[in-house]
């Protein structure tokens, strides 16, 4: 028995290049030294713009961490007002621009160069994932009397796999408040298992895009449960390879990077061998991302 959930079938004729992805390549952006050393502790500048040269001209710079234990880089927004010549910031955020992995593929949405536009007394911010038909999150702040207020904030949604719509507003502060708002970003979980139903003869299911353990369980219900199957392998992203030796005996591996399929292959091959498997071939190997 193998199955691929519905939801995953249909994304993996998704592409999975990143429409807003910040290159990793990309030189370090410039800006004005009072910028630079306003980056939080821990951060380096990811992004740089500002209206122009004039006296009173605003500015914006996005600041990211290093990766942490999840690969995930989390951003600050500070917006500056210049003074005197020198850019002051007016407020910082790290509730307003998306982690790297914060979408439904697990890629990054944001793109200052293509999707931020900065023009005196108005920020345009748009963060989207990479589907055909992409989700994105569009944040409109003006500032008023001094104080930067938020005017619109949207999310439309796409589903990948059943590719319905939502579109909904984002509840601005009661402040009004850029400085307040919350664009609720966080990284998706979806569940990659290879599944073993013991009571059939050691058949096998890969199954993609559960947001929870007991999510998985309720998928497969009327075909395997708790008591008759066991997961040989479960992670999120990354490959998920099974081998069985020359008695059927299934051995199971998995490796965090979706692109390297030999690792997960290797190391449940590794696996059959330690066990004094004989004859350990590969069966099936999935690598997925996000939920693809």
């Amino acid at each position: 028995m193998t199955r691929i959930s519905r939801l995953a079938a249909v994304a993996l004729m998704v592409t999975t290049a990143p429409a807003f992805a910040t290159s990793p390549s990309k030189a370090p952006p410039s800006a004005p030294v009072e910028v630079t050393a306003a980056a939080p502790e821990g951060t380096t500048l990811l992004w740089f713009g500002s209206s122009g040269n004039q006296p009173n001209a605003d500015a914006m710079a996005v600041f990211e961490t290093a990766p942490d234990n999840d690969d995930v880089r989390h951003r600050t927004l500070i917006v500056f007002g210049k003074k005197d010549g020198k850019f002051v910031p007016d407020f910082s955020s790290d509730r307003i621009i998306a982690c790297s992995k914060c979408t439904q593929f697990h890629d990054d949405p944001f793109d200052g160069d293509a999707y931020v536009k900065v023009t005196p007394g108005h920020l345009h911010i748009e963060q989207a994932d990479s589907g055909q038909k992409p989700s994105s999150t569009v944040l409109e702040f003006v500032r008023k009397a001094g104080a930067w207020q938020v005017t619109s904030a949207t999310r439309e949604t796409v589903v990948a796999g059943d590719g319905k719509d939502t579109t909904e507003t984002l509840p601005i502060p009661a402040s009004g408040l850029a400085k307040d708002m919350d664009a609720m970003w966080r990284v998706p979980v979806f569940l990659n298992t290879l599944l073993i139903n013991r009571k059939k003869g050691d058949k096998f299911s890969f199954l993609h895009g559960d947001p929870t353990v007991d999510a998985m369980w309720k998928s497969q219900e009327g075909d395997c449960n708790r008591e008759d199957c066991t997961i040989l392998v479960q992670q999120q992203d990354g490959c998920i390879s099974l081998v069985r030796d020359g008695a059927g005996r299934p051995f199971g591996a998995g490796t965090p990077d979706p692109k390297d399929k030999k690792a997960a292959v290797a190391k449940a091959m590794a696996a059959c061998n330690a066990a004094a498997g004989e004859a350990c071939e590969p069966v099936r190997t999935d690598c997925s991302r996000g939920i693809l």
